[in-house]
């Protein structure tokens, strides 16, 4: 009879990622119990699934663990590592743990019972299970956020999740967008706590660190609404300067800058030293960095990804946050910010006027168009800055040259390419998804996993085309078809966020809200080759598209050879790209009228039967190569 082999896990600050393989098919094998063990206290915690066998039925979305309910693949996400799923609460990093993986089957005579280690919160019979196998134990890893000189935070953003409607049900709240923005505006809501993560702690960070160590620091914001990081930056305003960008035009109103007027009046009333970036047009500010200078003004620290100072970057999109204690890093970040605030831009007049003449100036296009500084290359960092091109509006024939090395290093990739993004270049040969996909095409042992927000860029996507009518006419479904919610072929898995809506909801499953803003996946992430000594990470504000080069304010970072770093953003992609999978598959099923998955396999369908035909994909063979 077949058995595990091999497990192994990998990190980041809030999830794990577990992948096992067996020596072949284990006879009666129902799935696996996952076993977290903490090495410092040596605690026991079965890992919680909330999906029932068929004739049991979960109404209340109460967890149980996966010695009640056993996993029917061969990879897993630890999603309660740092969160709680009975309550908006957070468990502590910096902890050692690592997994256990046993088969496990129908209660039979002869085998050892599989542990009942919570009360019944189910309706249907309960089913005895035992073991069918010995444990088989994954590396130890370290729940962190710190990996030396550089930190990375990811949040747990992701609205369209059944743990979220309950929660806001429990306080006997209305499950609506309205309710929702409320909890994640309000700073004293544990659901805002929960969703953010460690996200507020590195925003306030270098202010925290300037406030201690009697240093400055310097901003350029995209964004900026959130109630608790105003008033952080009013209180401290002493220590801080800040450019701050137009947000976009209101849709109801055409006015610019609606967003962040208010921030904008109040720090200004306040006294904090404030320069506009007002372009009011196309072009905008998207950067949303920090930089920490010392005592004596030396640069000594940066902050950037790809999170927004509001409450919706912190709490209601997917997104990331990354520290380098690096001088040659941020004396390229200083420098950058210091020729932003020499590019004045004329603010209009009035300020929620159209700027229409607004644009960034030929020195810092100029300045932008090379990578700085070349010291860099020491540090195997690479900083791009944007606008870089001469050209003020974006040439999609003419790759600028930060895409031009990302596409390079994508195509260049040896084994896997990981990326989430909000608003790609839509289709076309020059786009980091056509890039991936025809990487993963060409080269049968790449893995190409991601998942993006822009539906138009998924691969298949089909403009209508003028003479079919508006699209407002068309149905949902005639919408969806010319959108594609997958991409699934040989080893190239694109999936596009989306939710479980009413026709898709099946079972214990309810309906989800896909989004509280415009953006659901926020993150602009690629990681190339995590497990090898060559890996790369890209990040940073950059929508890695080609108006973010040609036409907005932006920094992309490009960092080598970290593998834990590389690890911890490889499974935040898979949380992201796990979770909308399930949801894309099911609205793709639903469009094809072909059955929706609304529970576990029933008991007498053997799970290798979906292991065979393909539920295992690609993923798990690659993380045990």
């Amino acid at each position: 009879m077949g058995q595990i082999t091999r497990a192994v896990a990998y990190c980041n600050n809030e999830v794990a990622f577990i992948a096992w393989e067996l020596d072949g098919m284990i006879s009666g094998c129902l799935g696996f119990d996952i076993v977290r063990v903490y090495l410092q206290t040596g605690e026991r915690r079965g890992l919680s699934t909330w999906v029932p066998f068929e004739g049991q039925h979960n109404h209340g979305w109460k967890e149980q663990d996966t010695g009640v309910w056993p996993v029917q693949k061969t990879n897993w996400r630890d999603l309660t590592l740092r969160r709680r799923r009975d309550r908006a609460e957070r468990r502590p990093d910096n902890v050692n743990v690592r997994y256990e993986i046993r088969p496990v089957g129908r209660m039979a005579a002869g085998l050892e019972p599989v542990p009942v280690r919570q009360s019944k919160t189910y309706d249907g019979p309960v089913i005895p299970l035992g073991y069918l196998g010995p444990a088989v134990e994954t590396n130890p890893i370290l729940v962190t956020s710190d990996f030396g000189d550089v930190k990375a935070a990811f949040n747990n953003g992701i609205i369209a999740g059944q743990w979220l409607r309950h929660a806001i049900e429990e306080q006997n709240k209305a499950f609506n967008k309205d309710v929702l923005i409320a909890e994640v505006e309000d700073v004293h809501s544990e659901i805002r706590q929960y969703l953010a993560g460690d996200l507020i702690t590195f925003l306030k960070s270098m202010i925290d660190r300037a406030l201690a160590d009697g240093g400055q620091v310097l901003l350029a914001l995209y964004e900026l609404e959130d109630s608790e990081l105003i008033d952080m930056l009013i209180r401290n305003k002493s220590l801080l300067k800040v450019i701050l960008s137009n947000s976009s035009a209101g849709r109801e109103s055409g006015a610019w800058d609606e967003r962040n007027a208010p921030a904008r009046a109040k720090l200004r009333s306040n006294g904090v030293d404030i320069q506009n970036r007002l372009f009011n047009n196309r072009h905008i500010g998207h950067n949303k960095f920090a930089v920490y200078l010392d005592r004596q003004g030396t640069p000594r620290a940066v902050m950037t990804g790809s999170t927004n100072w509001t409450s919706l970057g912190l709490c209601g999109q997917t997104n990331n946050s990354i520290i380098i204690e690096n001088d040659d890093i941020a004396a390229g970040y200083h420098a950058y910010w210091d020729a932003l605030h020499k590019d004045v831009i004329e603010d209009p007049d009035p300020e929620s006027a159209p700027g229409h003449k607004n644009v960034q100036g030929p020195d810092l296009r100029e300045a932008d168009a090379t990578p700085v500084p070349a010291a860099l290359q020491a540090s195997r960092a690479k900083l791009w800055f944007s606008p870089n091109t001469k050209g003020t509006t974006r040439n999609i024939k003419k790759a600028p040259p930060d895409l031009d090395e990302l596409f390079a290093l994508m195509s260049g990739a040896k084994q896997a390419i990981f990326f989430l993004a909000f608003l790609p270049s839509r289709g076309g040969l020059y786009s980091i998804i056509e890039t991936a996909r025809q990487a993963g095409e060409t080269k049968p042992e790449l893995l190409v996993v991601g998942a993006i927000s822009d539906p138009t860029a998924m691969p298949g996507y089909q403009a209508k085309s003028p003479e079919d009518g508006e699209e407002d006419d068309e149905t949902p479904e005639e919408a969806a078809a010319r959108k594609p919610y997958v991409y699934d072929e040989r080893h190239t898995h694109i999936v596009r966020a989306s939710n479980l809506g009413a026709g898709t909801a099946m079972g214990d499953f309810e309906a989800e809200i896909l989004k509280l803003g415009t953006a659901i996946v926020h993150d602009k992430i690629v990681v190339i080759d995590p497990l090898s000594d060559d890996c790369v990470i890209v990040t940073g504000s950059h929508n890695l598209g080609y108006k973010a080069s040609y036409e907005n304010d932006e920094n992309l970072l490009i960092l080598r050879g970290d593998k834990r770093l590389a690890q911890a953003y490889a499974v935040h992609i898979l949380d992201v790209y796990d979770h909308y999978r399930y949801r894309a598959w099911q609205a793709k099923n639903k469009l094809e009228g072909k059955p929706i998955f609304s529970g576990q396999l029933d008991l007498n369908d053997h799970w290798l039967k979906n292991y065979v035909e393909g539920t295992k994909g690609d993923i798990t063979g690659y993380f045990l190569s």
